[in-house]
């Protein structure tokens, strides 16, 4: 209650000030008490109708006009508040004397009353993000997902739309006005007004920003998980709130967890196994993790996923494409950045999380590949348990790999898991293709007891060809080796064509690059730095390194950072030369003579025997063609006689719709001519009314003939494009 009627309060106070600064609009108060009463209770009458209608008429038109808002930049909100404003002069008739200009003094009213409700809202904290744990999923969201609109469902991106602008808007002004003089009265509005609330009060502008990603939803946690990965990029205050993102997220009520299980494995939690905790161990963007016991007996982790959270991804990336594209549409130089490219690369990692079948097999995939080092293990997963929103697997025990206290307590050598765990992650990209893409310290546990390293959380996993793992391999030699050119050529081979790639240019470019970080540098050189200013140095001359690469190096490069907190104390050029170490004995296990009869011998005898009869069946007739004097590359005369009439016949049809065009448009000005001439005196009545006659039916036809023109051109577009 207080807080409603501080906001009708603020917005009696908005309106007073507009009534005396707008022209065209003056107060006519009540006339049932004394003057100054009068206009009070006329001004408490103004704030108290438009809290009402700012609170259900402008969320509504933002909600039916989403796409809008985006497209016209915010602007929709101003159109909103004018329309609001409008309204307001009409429901209280008895307030209001309005000018001639009622639409001119609505606009600018309209403008300063907004203005003027913002700064008071965000000084008194009634704009207030609050902190809300254990939030269920809107019931609305599963009806929305079932709307039969196609790849796009309007509605629900218009919903999210307008929740997100309220939600970032909200945030931003805390921060700001934290951050400003005015922070001091801001926060003790806020515990006057939310007492039994909690409010974000002196957290830190990194703090927020963390709670921000969290209420906007999982789309935007998983953006600033992606976000936390860049150490070098980030300040370390903002890093660690970033990191939380990994463990610190609100779980769904354990009634959500309750429904899902049910709907997908026929059987509530109680009866589809043997043990059920409903509190979770821990919950991530996209799932939460639950301890559950089999009917036979195996300890395991059920991973269910997010109530209806499909809806809301599918709704977030179609919005954050949407504005995106507007962004480089209206900012050319903008696509320099290649985010379209990046945005596009997030979108389809963040839709493969949001099926747990595919994390199930990338499970059972890294397993088998990872069953030649002993000292690795990944938790098994059981089918039967398992759908593509219930995932449950072995249940492990152990210490995130950057737990250096707990592994010290444990006795562990770090420099020798360290080694490990960087050669396990170089087996992974360089000779598999086949790697664990988020490897953070919450994704890697090493096992106390035994010092395996265990891998975790398998939804987001890279794939490299074998031209494209040789090439990564080469470019880490090459920047072992200090070799500018070398590089600068893996490089190019490993970005999407450019049209005039200036190579030296480039081969300067990165020259300067490795010698600054690598040759003549006084502080350890880092490969993660290294690899993105190499990245910085690629869009700044238009090329774009290819998704499976930008994985690649995000994978390695948060495998250095795990080494160097391992490590300590080493220098950062010392685990370079692990790195080029590590990879140099992979070579020599994988290049092992025995090892490439199998991998690589008998694959090509196979297939060379398999092809034998089909190169056997080319040859002879190449050779009959080549005895008849014909090649298979030969230009015949009728093949060149066959393409002049296709063209011809496009040529001719193109100049006939030229000619009926002009024809089309000389018929229809001649006769709207003829329609707007004076013919009293110049012809007789019956004459001027057949020549009417005439030309409003060539007026017609004329009209009619350009508009079939016009829909024949629009509709062969559409087709090409198509």
């Amino acid at each position: 209650m207080l807080y409603f009627l501080l906001r009708v309060l603020v917005n009696t106070l908005a309106a007073t000030l507009v009534m005396h600064v707008v022209p065209g609009l003056r107060l006519s108060p009540y006339t049932l008490t004394s003057a100054p009463l009068a206009a009070a209770v006329s001004y408490l009458a103004i704030g108290l109708i438009f809290t009402l209608l700012r609170a259900v008429v402008r969320p509504l038109i933002l909600l039916l006009a989403g796409r809008l808002y985006l497209w016209s930049m915010g602007l929709l909100a101003l159109v909103a508040d004018t329309f609001i404003f409008l309204l307001l002069t009409y429901l209280t008739p008895t307030v209001w004397q309005v000018g001639g200009t009622r639409l001119f003094s609505a606009i600018l009213g309209a403008m300063l009353m907004g203005l003027v409700v913002a700064a008071l809202e965000a000084l008194t904290g009634l704009d207030s993000p609050l902190i809300a744990e254990g939030r269920r999923s809107p019931f609305y969201w599963r009806w929305l997902g079932m709307l039969p609109t196609g790849q796009r469902n309007r509605i629900v991106e218009s919903l999210r739309t307008q929740q997100m602008v309220n939600t970032i808007q909200r945030y931003m002004v805390d921060i700001l006005v934290g951050i400003s003089p005015f922070g001091g009265i801001r926060r003790t509005s806020q515990r006057l007004i939310y007492r039994r609330r909690q409010v974000l009060g002196d957290l830190t502008p990194a703090a927020k920003m963390r709670l921000m990603l969290q209420e906007l939803g999982p789309t935007f946690v998983k953006f600033g998980q992606m976000v936390s990965s860049r150490s070098e990029l980030l300040p370390e205050a903002w890093l660690l709130e970033l990191e939380q993102l990994h463990d610190d997220v609100a779980p769904f009520p354990a009634s959500q967890v309750e429904q899902v299980i049910r709907r997908e494995l026929g059987k509530p939690p109680a009866e589809a196994f043997a043990a059920f905790d409903l509190t979770p161990l821990a919950a991530a963007s996209t799932a939460q993790v639950h301890a559950a016991t089999l009917p036979s007996g195996e300890h395991v982790v059920v991973k269910v996923l997010r109530p209806d959270i499909a809806v809301t991804v599918k709704g977030d990336l179609n919005v954050m494409q949407d504005g995106l594209a507007l962004v480089e549409r209206r900012l050319p130089w903008s696509r320099q950045f290649g985010g379209s490219a990046l945005f596009h690369e997030f979108a389809a990692n963040v839709l493969t999380e949001l099926d747990l079948a595919n994390e199930a097999y990338n499970a059972r995939m890294l397993a088998h590949n990872m069953a030649k080092f002993p000292w690795v293990h990944v938790p098994q997963i059981y089918g039967a348990y398992s759908t593509s929103k219930v995932l449950t697997q072995e249940r492990v025990t152990g210490v995130k790999i950057a737990d250096v206290a707990a592994l010290d307590a444990a006795g562990i050598d770090r420099e020798a898991l360290a080694i490990r765990f960087f050669r396990v992650l170089l087996q992974q990209v360089i000779f598999d293709g086949f790697f664990h893409a988020d490897p953070h310290p919450g994704n890697v546990w090493v096992n106390t007891e035994t010092g395996n390293v265990i891998f975790l959380d398998m939804g987001l996993m890279g794939y490299l060809t074998a031209q494209d793992r040789f090439s990564l391999g080469e470019l880490i030699w090459a920047l072992q080796d200090r070799d500018a050119r070398a590089a600068t050529r893996v490089l190019v081979a490993m970005c999407k064509p450019a049209p005039q790639q200036n190579f030296a240019i480039l081969q300067r470019d990165i020259e300067r690059l490795i010698n600054h970080n690598l040759l003549f540098t006084d502080a350890p050189p880092s490969l993660t730095l290294v690899m993105s200013q190499i990245v910085e140095v690629l869009v700044r001359r238009g090329l774009q390194m290819r998704a499976e690469f930008t994985l690649a190096i995000k994978s390695i490069g948060q495998g250095e950072a795990i080494m160097r907190s391992l490590m300590g104390d080493k220098p950062t050029d010392y685990m370079l030369d692990v790195a080029y170490t590590q990879l140099k004995e992979l070579l020599r296990s994988e290049l092992a003579p025995g090892d490439m009869i199998d991998r690589v011998g008998k694959p090509l005898t196979r297939d060379v025997l398999g092809r034998l009869p089909g190169l056997l069946t080319a040859a002879s007739a190449l050779l009959d063609d080549f005895q008849r004097g014909q090649l298979a590359f030969q230009i015949t005369a009728d093949s060149l006689e066959g393409r002049a009439r296709g063209l011809r016949a496009d040529l001719n049809a193109s100049v006939r719709r030229i000619v009926v065009s002009v024809l089309a448009v000389g018929l229809l000005l001649g006769s709207a001519l003829t329609l707007l001439f004076p013919l009293e005196g110049l012809a007789s009545e019956v004459e001027s009314q057949v020549i009417r006659r005439v030309a409003e039916f060539g007026f017609v036809a004329g009209a009619l003939l350009v508009a079939v023109l016009l829909l024949s051109t629009l509709w062969q577009a559409f087709r090409n494009r198509s």
